[in-house]
């Protein structure tokens, strides 16, 4: 609205100034020939257009001082205010015209009240022509505008409408454009009036106004007409081509009626003609390329934006690149984007994503840290707490071997944690009962292996003990050496249950205690 107002402003200026200057240069120099020729034709209405030629005078040098380079605005001012004050019974016509030039300089020196009071004498003096006082009429209206008086500017401006159509004149497009906005600026506005008079105002242009154009596109906004806002916005891209916020603007339209392909396309023009600049803007755009399954263009498009400073490296436009290159399935560019996304934020959120990604790249160890740290940073919801457990427990199942029953206890205990969670309890449950059958499968092959070695302990104590017989019947040499042998596997006792994992004292199986520790990420890349 305040852009509104200015241009309200300029409008009023230009105008105003331009016919106290065009009404005084006529005015002085015929109106100074008629005083001096009495003959002429046209009785006592002629004579009575005629200015006394002291008047005439003072209005000629008022005039010089307003043409002056610079002008002399002040000087003028003063001219004429000696001029009413020596001269306070001036004939209608001497009134009307001085007072008309007055409030044509304060208009220049921007006093518009005093404007409108001069204005205002000037057509109550009635020394006009019914096409003068209508001019005069026309610029109280804009001085009504200036001043805040909306609901007088409306009325004087569709009665001086009213009498240009009754003469045939035709109506300038500035009253056309006075009029809606005058509309727009009541309380509470009248959008629906105000459509008729800015339409108007476009047609009565024989050039194409940008204020016209945003003035109607403002009403059309405000009023919900879709099917006429979009053919304007487009009309204004082709006159306007370079202005950013049409391009916007356009593209807002289509999305907000359902045209999102139409949407994503002006702004992907606007952004190759360089008139995206704003980020928002920007990152909307990269979320079209998302959209239309284009991830990878959208994700180059938003590294260069960072690169270059445009859009922010936020946690936010950060995370937003990480899961484009992982839609893409460019996991090796995702990784390191969402590791510097989480380690800004103070959730664990992000660091669950980057596990996630860790874990689908086969990174397991990275992926085990991404989630611990998950997990201790919190922030997180219920279902993605337990599923940052659950994906843990793999993590930590993928790392390890046939041998490895320490890892594999200690991804038992992350999935026995995720049970207690509703929406990962049944594939948890799952994993706790296949590591179990692993850990009942290796005791069971421990104990076979155990009691293959006791079988064959006691088949080498009994060959031994006949072997010691018929030493000693034969009366051999080499009986206490078999009589040793015999003494150390007999002392040596039955063979011990060995464990098939790996490291002394792992017990397959066995829970781990500890919760996990939050742990600097390595990178397995």
């Amino acid at each position: 609205m305040m852009k509104l107002k200015k241009q309200i402003a300029g409008l009023l200026l230009s105008g105003a100034v331009a016919f106290g200057a065009f009404t005084g240069a006529t005015v002085v120099f015929t109106g100074t020939a008629m005083a001096q020729d009495e003959g002429e034709s046209g009785g006592e209405r002629r004579r009575s257009q005629q200015l006394d030629l002291a008047v005439a005078k003072e209005l000629s040098k008022v005039f010089e001082l307003l043409n002056a380079q610079p002008p002399q605005t002040r000087a003028a001012l003063d001219t004429l205010n000696a001029l009413i004050a020596n001269k306070p019974n001036m004939k209608a016509y001497d009134k009307s015209t001085t007072y008309q030039y007055r409030a044509s300089v304060k208009v220049q020196l921007e006093d518009y009240q005093g404007a409108l009071r001069d204005f205002q004498t000037a057509l109550d003096a009635g020394g006009l022509d019914p096409n003068g006082n209508n001019q005069v009429r026309y610029y109280i209206a804009q001085l009504q505008f200036q001043l805040g008086n909306y609901q007088a500017a409306i009325q004087g401006l569709n009665a001086w409408v009213a009498s240009a159509r009754q003469q045939g004149v035709p109506v300038d497009a500035n009253a056309y454009y006075l009029l809606a906005a005058a509309y727009t600026q009541i309380t509470p506005p009248n959008w629906r009036s105000a459509v008729g008079p800015a339409e108007q105002a476009i047609a009565a242009r024989t050039e194409a106004k940008k204020s016209d154009y945003d003035l109607l596109n403002l009403i059309y906004s405000e009023l919900n007409e879709s099917s006429k806002r979009g053919p304007l916005l487009e009309k204004m891209i082709n006159n306007w081509p370079n202005e950013r916020s049409y391009w916007v603007q356009l593209s807002g339209f289509y999305s907000n009626t359902g045209k999102d392909q139409d949407a994503f396309s002006v702004l992907e023009v606007a952004y190759r003609a360089g008139l995206l600049s704003k980020e928002a803007e920007i990152v909307t755009l990269v979320n079209y390329y998302s959209f239309f399954d284009n991830p990878y263009r959208g994700a180059k498009l938003l590294d260069r934006e960072i690169e270059a400073g445009r859009v922010a490296r936020s946690t936010k436009n950060l995370t937003l690149l990480s899961q484009l290159w992982s839609q893409a399935r460019e996991h090796k560019r995702a990784i390191p984007v969402l590791r510097a996304a989480a380690q800004s934020s103070n959730s664990g959120e992000l660091y669950y994503r980057l596990g996630q990604v860790l874990l689908a790249d086969e990174q397991y160890l990275a992926s085990e840290r991404a989630l611990t740290n998950a997990i201790n940073r919190g922030g997180m919801p219920a279902e993605k707490v337990g599923d940052a457990w659950l994906l843990l427990g793999t993590a930590r199942f993928s790392q390890a071997g046939p041998e490895d029953c320490d890892k594999r206890s200690k991804a038992r205990e992350a999935f026995v944690t995720a049970t207690r969670y509703p929406k990962s309890s049944r594939q948890a449950g799952e994993w706790v009962t296949y590591i179990d059958a692993i850990k009942r499968t290796n005791d069971a092959q421990d104990r076979l292996e155990q009691q293959q070695n006791e079988d064959l302990r006691q088949d080498q104590i009994a060959r031994f003990k006949t072997a010691l017989q018929v030493c000693r019947l034969q009366g051999g040499d080499n009986c206490p050496e078999i009589e040793a042998q015999l003494k150390a596997l007999v002392d040596a006792g039955a063979v011990p249950l060995r464990s098939s994992c790996k490291g002394a004292g792992a017990a397959a199986g066995q829970p781990a205690a500890e919760q996990p520790a939050e742990e600097e990420e390595a990178s397995e890349e």
